[in-house]
């Protein structure tokens, strides 16, 4: 298999998605002291978006993104979609929601590796299919 532009672009959402899910979990969920500074409730101003963000993954908010957008990647073609299936489904294997997202995950890799176009094949009848 070639590794075209497209190809390497999926790559590097793939590898951001799993970036930021790595970074996230592991330089501010799990850390104590950010826990502990944002738990009385009148933290700095990043605990409320920290405090949004950990519902979003509790709620399964990345696998379920990754699994709408693989869907639409798969069905509408769009480069978009996949990446963002790539993107949001490596996230959320690192944050807690590994069974949607790594369903998500491999249908916007399976959107984004296959070829752009697809022959028409004539049958015997007449009727053409893909």
């Amino acid at each position: 298999m070639q590794i075209t532009p497209s190809r390497r672009r999926a790559l590097l959402w793939a590898v951001a998605g799993i970036g930021f899910g790595l970074a996230y979990r592991y330089l501010v969920v799990q850390q104590h002291w950010i826990g502990h500074l944002c738990d009385p409730g009148n933290g700095p101003w990043w605990c409320h978006p920290r405090t949004g963000l950990i519902l979003f993954f509790q709620y399964s908010g990345f696998g379920i993104l990754a699994v709408l957008a693989g869907i639409y990647a798969l069905w509408r073609r769009q480069n978009w979609a996949a990446y963002t299936a790539l993107a949001a489904g490596g996230a959320g294997l690192v944050l807690y929601n590994a069974e949607t997202a790594g369903i998500g995950f491999v249908m916007g890799l399976i959107a984004a590796l296959r070829t752009p176009g697809v022959p028409t094949i004539k049958s015997t009848e007449g009727e053409e299919r893909a």
